[in-house]
């Protein structure tokens, strides 16, 4: 629980920060921007660039033009089935179970079939191998096979591969999640190490350290003071980026936010990560008497995030839901050492004397 103390400390910071326009405009406008920027530049690219349709795995394939729209079904004559035949012409057959080598096939139906060195116009293909194929005016579904031209036809093969371009949105996205998360470390380097070294400049300390708060109450209000529109700008920054992002995710087919990882990156390591800047931005607060030194020495606590960019781009971290509990039973860890040490040189009296 949450000590009224505590939550009178909370409301007379922000109550000072309301009155700092530069604070103020510094929190809210720099996360928007960031979040429309950051979806925008990551992965409009991406969505310009990635191939329409999908990106078979078969070896030598090159396509050109659309099928006709107008495009029949062929009406078939004869059928062949179960043979095995070359250097032949075929037209209007209905091809079933069939191996054919060095031939042309006009309006023919062809299934369950392989065809080698083959030149095949207005067919309708169904689970059929192409080796060295030329396809025009045609449709085909459940296809293989390798070196195959396909000229004004639409055909349909049994296995994709990723475009290069789509390997590295799992890249882009962990990337932009990482500096979504920076977000609320360096907010509190403008709010916490204000929170001390602004109040004593302006003569608003004093009042508050002579009141009947514990340190721990004084201690737990400042952290709270910047944790509250810290988060509240890095979800709303979220929400946009997420939304822009969902966008190009939809365009590109691709499985659209929240997954698991954002959700536990957003929810649980981002606001360890803000407590983490606070009380690093408080303790510097509390032992310098400048507000430019503060929030210098403070920009210095968003470095343990910067790696794990850094590590994220190397491809050395993978960012899975494990690695998220992982990294932020660390980032507890820090923040349960740093309260106590905070706790310990936080004394009132002690910074009243100095800053006498």
């Amino acid at each position: 629980m949450i000590s009224d103390n505590a939550k009178a400390v909370m409301r007379k910071d922000l109550s000072e920060f309301r009155r700092q326009k530069l604070v103020i405009g510094s929190i809210i406008a720099m996360p928007l921007i960031l979040g429309i920027l950051i979806p925008l530049s990551m992965f409009a690219p991406i969505a310009m660039e990635a191939p329409e349709g999908p990106t078979w795995d078969v070896e030598n394939l090159f396509t050109q033009g659309r099928l006709d729209p107008s495009w029949d079904v062929p009406e078939t004559a004869s059928t062949l089935e179960s043979v095995e035949t070359a250097d032949v012409a075929l037209q209007n057959t209905r091809v079933v179970n069939a191996t054919i080598e060095r031939a042309v096939l006009t309006e023919c139906d062809v299934r369950d079939s392989t065809l080698k060195n083959v030149t095949i116009d207005s067919c309708l293909l169904e689970n059929v191998n192409l080796y060295n194929c030329v396809v025009t005016n045609s449709r085909g579904a459940g296809l293989d096979g390798e070196t195959i031209m396909s000229v004004d036809s639409e055909l349909v093969f049994e296995h994709e591969r990723e475009s290069e371009l789509e390997k590295l949105i799992p890249m882009f996205l962990n990337t932009t999640l990482i500096l979504f998360i920076i977000l609320p470390v360096t907010l509190p380097t403008i709010i916490a190490s204000y929170s001390i070294v602004g109040e004593k400049n302006n003569k608003s300390l004093e009042p508050i350290l002579a009141s009947p708060t514990t340190d721990g109450e004084l201690l737990l209000g400042k952290v709270l003071s910047a944790f509250v529109p810290s988060m509240a700008s890095t979800l709303g920054a979220v929400a946009v980026g997420g939304a822009i992002i969902n966008i190009f995710l939809s365009q590109l087919g691709e499985p659209l936010l929240p997954n698991l990882t954002w959700v536990l990156g957003i929810l649980l390591l981002a606001p360890l990560a803000c407590i983490m800047s606070i009380l690093a931005c408080v303790i510097v607060s509390s032992r310098v008497t400048d507000v430019r030194a503060a929030q210098q020495v403070g920009g210095f606590i968003v470095m343990p995030v910067i790696v794990l960019m850094f590590g994220v781009l190397a491809g050395v971290i993978l960012l899975t839901p494990l690695a998220m509990l992982a990294i932020s039973g660390a980032f507890a860890a820090a923040n349960g050492g740093l309260y106590y040490f905070a706790k310990a040189i936080f004394n009132r009296e002690d910074i009243l004397v100095r800053w006498a």
